[in-house]
């Protein structure tokens, strides 16, 4: 209760102004994507700055590496992807949290896509390239794509 008022959790914590930002919704995807990278058995280490196309460094048992760049939206509209660049080991993970971000019963979707296919499945709105859920369904949940780093 906060001044005789009953509030849900997530109400006594959301930020000022109601709604977590993109920056925040960007950061608790990498330490979802993270966590389940550990739980694979990964080495695994977010990389930090605000302007990057690797989020994530990756090192497999056998000492392979790999890089991510970890893509999210809010919504369950599209991801956008321009800086990404189809490099050998690098891997997009898509995390669409389909207005349930706040909801933390809910595990968002995920989208694990090798980088040298991604323009197979981009879409282009102008001088964007994006990436829509429709066209994802062989990467949705395909954690084991990373298996062979």
């Amino acid at each position: 209760m906060i001044n005789g008022e009953k509030r849900t959790t997530m109400e006594m914590i959301a930020p000022i102004g109601g709604r977590p930002s993109a920056y925040n919704t960007g950061v608790a995807a990498e330490y979802f994507v993270l966590s389940q990278l550990y739980r694979m058995g990964f080495e695994a280490y977010i990389t930090f700055g605000n302007r990057k196309s690797i989020d994530i460094r990756i090192i497999s048992s056998t000492g392979a590496a790999a890089t991510i760049d970890v893509k999210a939206v809010k919504g369950f509209s599209s991801v956008i992807i321009n800086n990404v660049v189809p490099i050998q080991n690098h891997f997009i993970v898509a995390v669409i949290y389909n207005d349930q971000l706040a909801n933390l019963q809910t595990y968002p979707e995920t989208f694990i896509i090798p980088s040298q296919e991604i323009e197979s499945v981009e879409s282009r709105w102008g001088t964007q390239r994006r990436l829509l859920k429709r066209n994802l369904g062989l990467f949705k949940d395909a954690w084991e794509l990373l298996n062979v780093v």
